[in-house]
């Protein structure tokens, strides 16, 4: 007599689970593109909506929602390195070459770095990470504040050689460092060269397309060995939903740095990291 009608709970539950999606994919993909950190975001996201059984699963299509959104946004930036590749095969030399090559010495370390942390295996415990958290998002806030106050801005993608592509890319295998976040770093890396603010975050965003649609491969073919993984309803959400954000996220950077500094971004990242080490040390 008392009981809630079957029924209604599985309404319920979806209810409550397509917000919970829809609150993960705007977290991730939003701080994913900002320079902000999105690991620190996620963890703490995790630890509040109740998706511990969907969080790794749903990492897979708001990545690709996100990487779909740069791909839609930097459209012709990416079709002029796809230009550039053909280019490079047929031996000519353009501009549309050089950036291709750029973007691949570029994406060489963090691709070499990511091997080597699948092949090492490296998995801190939660409460190692956490800690680590909270002091890489104060110290790479820090850091991305004083690249930007010291850094000049002189520099365009133009001019970037080869040797400082290499620079910018070991940056960004920094990344993998959990709360480091890779478009902060990498536009640290980039305005201590002396990149202006719109083209730091166009090569960084550009840079990661690569790293992006490895995670996705990779992890996409470990579940479905191990979980019979596939994309569902539930991702699809999560993928479109990403998609926007991402989006949304993009435009409003780039047109935040046209007039303004990185300094607003930085000092998020200094009170969201003392925040995480409160927590641990409290």
């Amino acid at each position: 007599m008392g009981e809630t009608p079957p029924a209604f709970l599985p309404r319920g539950a979806r209810r409550v689970d397509f917000l919970n999606i829809v609150a993960l994919a705007v977290v991730q993909s939003v701080t994913e593109l900002l320079p902000v950190g999105s690991e620190a975001h996620v963890t703490l996201a995790g630890r509040v909506l109740p998706l511990a059984d969907l969080a790794e699963t749903l990492l897979i299509p708001v990545h690709l929602g996100t990487v779909l959104a740069v791909l839609v946004y930097f459209h012709s930036e990416l079709l002029a390195a796809v230009v550039g590749t053909y280019h490079l095969a047929v031996g000519r030399s353009s501009d549309n070459a050089r950036l291709t090559v750029k973007l691949f010495i570029g994406s060489v370390p963090v691709i070499a770095a990511g091997v080597a942390l699948i092949l090492l295996d490296l998995q801190p415990d939660a409460e190692t990470s956490l800690l680590m958290l909270g002091w890489t998002m104060v110290g790479f806030g820090a850091l991305l504040f004083l690249a930007d106050r010291m850094g000049m801005t002189l520099r365009r993608i133009e001019h970037m050689s080869g040797g400082t592509a290499l620079a910018i890319g070991l940056a960004q295998a920094i990344a993998l460092v959990p709360g480091a976040g890779r478009i902060g770093v990498t536009m640290t890396a980039a305005r201590l060269l002396g990149f202006e603010r719109t083209d730091a975050a166009r090569f960084a965003m550009l840079l990661g397309v690569v790293p992006v649609v490895a995670f996705v491969g990779w992890h996409s073919w470990t579940l479905s060995r191990t979980q019979g993984w596939a994309m569902g309803t539930e991702g699809a959400i999560a993928a479109g939903v990403a998609f926007v954000a991402a989006l949304g996220a993009i435009a409003f950077l780039m047109r935040w740095l046209k007039r303004g500094s990185l300094a607003p971004f930085a000092l998020y990242r200094l009170l969201v990291g003392a925040a995480l080490l409160y927590t641990v040390y409290a």
